[in-house]
């Protein structure tokens, strides 16, 4: 309800300011605008220089060399090396999150359930091999952390792989166990083949690392079908 005139004709206390952008309003929106637009290149940056360079020749110094600020402004929005790339992988891994979700909702037959899953693993690993070495590789303690503002790990994202396991078994064509257990033997046989990959990429172009998950997913249907 808008103010209204006092008896005298005059406007209640602060009528006049209340919701105007005064300067000091306006200075300190624009100091805020300023600090996320910083927190933006921040993170733009530092994401082009992790895929460049990966994470051993990754630091704050040459981060801040490229965008033309001192090291020391970097430290006032994150507090380590570590901190940084984590939330620039965060992005990553929720893609990964969505793709692993998209696979298991795409059909409701079980084991094409799970090839789904193992090619949305693979296809995850060889289109952003920077990243999932430093989510599932060089820092493992990353996968066990957990996402600021959330309450689970990101290891659970996983759990999607242990529902199909399950659901497999409550439908009768897969071999009854532990789901966690035989989901863990679908997730090593999916990162070696990534592993390969990265690691050995000589040997193992796409196409051959394609028709590897291919004969993987058969011996994983036929180890376990029932």
């Amino acid at each position: 309800m808008p103010p209204t005139d006092n008896e005298n004709g005059s406007k209640p206390a602060g009528a006049e300011t209340a919701g105007r952008v005064t300067p000091r309003n306006k200075g300190r929106r624009r100091r805020e605008e300023q600090k996320e637009e910083l927190r933006s290149l921040i993170l733009h940056t530092a994401s082009e220089l992790f895929l460049e360079r990966g994470y051993h020749d990754f630091s704050m110094r040459k981060l801040a060399e490229r965008i033309g600020y001192s090291p020391a402004t970097l430290y006032l929005y994150f507090k380590d090396k570590d901190a940084l790339l984590f939330t620039v992988v965060d992005d990553a891994f929720s893609r990964f999150q969505r793709r692993l979700a998209e696979a298991a909702d795409s059909t409701a037959d079980p084991w094409e359930r799970l090839g789904s899953l193992s090619e949305a693993y693979v296809l995850f690993g060889l289109s952003h091999p920077v990243y999932y070495q430093l989510m599932f590789m060089w820092r493992i303690d990353y996968l066990t952390g957990t996402p600021q503002g959330e309450k689970a790990p990101r290891v659970e994202a996983f759990l999607v792989l242990v529902d199909a396991v399950r659901y497999a078994m409550e439908q009768g064509v897969m071999i009854p166990g532990d789901p966690e257990a035989t989901s863990d033997v679908f997730w090593a046989m999916m990162h070696g083949i990534v592993a390969f990959a990265i690691q050995m990429p000589m040997y193992f172009d796409e196409g051959r690392t394609l028709k590897l998950a291919v004969e993987a997913k058969a011996a994983l249907y036929k180890a376990f079908h029932l």
